[in-house]
């Protein structure tokens, strides 16, 4: 009988590349692989569908809350249920797991019925599931790929709950994963446990690097940030304020899913400017590097708003080294982190640093003759790469699959 690994999460698969890419290696090392997810989009579960093609992983859907495909009254149970408790949890600070997720309770039997020999916990749900599959002899691993305890800090958001199961995570789990060695370090110093989490960098694979004499730059400086969503509160007001004080014309370029209401007001900014302002949908991630290589900038700018962001290394920022263009970030703890190993191509702003300071930073990167060498991608490959990441989850699994 195979060895059979359960990988937990209430999002689409295709939001999550630390999700796939370790259901991936997993797969590549020999074990029956299977996913447990919720379902909420239809477009979302096409990319899911596409990413896995050519893949032997089964993904299963505890539970399909896409229009349609499920009852008008159980889709409005489920939610109405959500927003009853975290309505509850904002009231009376009382944090139930419906506060969490829609339905938790269905994750947990999806993941008894499969019977794993080990589950992988991604994401807060999963945390919670995690917990109740311990308690039942269950074999779980957690990857914190945010502190989420510290995220999104709103009224209904369960806090005390969430910062439970992140103790018992670190307490109980066969091992856990963090995205920098500033949010290990914090979590173990923090909850006083005696186990650091192992870091796993939110890496892509060698084969995407992007070499200098293989980029096609615009003659005209663009400037790319990208997420899955394009919102606010994620320092963007503040570079779209910044620009106002950087005499060279410049094409900010967003990438990700936003609302009309959003991208409205970020174009209207750009009125009577001489910088303007271009939107992009998705973009699968085999084209994602390719993508962003031909612009001058990236940007890896945060607000300071929670200690998760202050901690965590975001996939974006290395991609940007990958792609081979300059970043510009802020002074967080994890992205100070990986610009220790990139000083020529990493420039990071205060997080709390005037309009202008930001402003002088991005003409001084657009200024600055890029660093020719390639040399930089032995030391992504050797730190942050997936294949320097996978031998880490290699280990782990020698030392605790059994």
């Amino acid at each position: 009988m195979n060895y059979k690994i359960c990988l937990l999460s209430d999002h689409h698969i295709s939001y999550n590349p630390r999700l796939w890419k370790e259901a991936f290696f997993w797969e590549q090392c020999g074990y029956e692989v299977v996913i447990i997810n919720m379902w909420i989009s239809e477009k979302a579960l096409e990319r899911d569908q596409e990413l896995l093609k050519g893949h032997n992983i089964r993904n299963i859907c505890y539970l399909n809350l896409i229009p349609g495909k499920i009852s008008d009254r159980k889709r409005n149970y489920y939610r109405i249920r959500k927003r009853f408790y975290a309505e509850i949890q904002k009231r009376f600070r009382w944090g139930a797991p419906w506060a969490i997720s829609y339905a938790p309770e269905k994750m947990i039997e999806a993941a008894l019925k499969e019977n794993a020999n080990v589950y992988s916990a991604h994401l807060e749900c999963a945390f919670y599931a995690g917990r109740t599959l311990i308690q039942k002899g269950k074999k779980v691993f957690y990857d914190f790929e945010d502190w989420y305890s510290n995220d999104y800090l709103v009224p209904e958001r369960p806090v005390q709950l969430l910062s439970s199961l992140e103790r018992f995570a670190l307490n109980h789990g066969l091992f856990c994963l963090a995205t920098s060695e500033s949010m290990a370090q914090s979590l173990t110093a923090y909850y006083s446990c005696t186990r650091k989490p192992v870091v796993v960098y939110n890496g892509f694979s060698q084969k995407e690097n992007i070499v200098l004499h293989a980029r096609s730059i615009s003659s005209k400086p663009r400037l790319i940030w990208f997420s899955r969503n394009v919102g606010k509160y994620r320092g963007l007001e503040k570079i779209v304020e910044a620009l106002q004080y950087v005499d060279t014309p410049i094409e900010l370029h967003l990438l990700g899913e936003s609302t009309d209401e959003y991208r409205n007001e970020i174009t209207n900014s750009f009125h009577n400017s001489v910088h303007s302002v271009h939107f992009h949908d998705f973009i699968p991630h085999h084209q994602l590097t390719g993508f962003i290589s031909g612009f001058s900038l990236g940007l890896a700018v945060e607000e300071n708003v929670n200690a998760n962001r202050k901690l965590t290394v975001t996939n974006k920022i290395l991609q940007y080294i990958q792609a081979g263009i300059r970043v510009l970030g802020t002074d967080t703890a994890g992205q100070s982190e990986v610009q220790e190993y990139f000083p020529d191509r990493i420039f990071l702003v205060p997080t709390e640093g005037s309009v202008q300071e930001w402003a002088n930073q991005i003409q001084r990167c657009l200024n600055l003759p890029l660093n020719k060498s390639d040399d930089y991608l032995e030391v992504f490959n050797n730190v942050f790469s997936k294949e320097a990441q996978e031998l880490k989850l290699k280990k782990l699994a020698e030392e605790h699959f059994t």
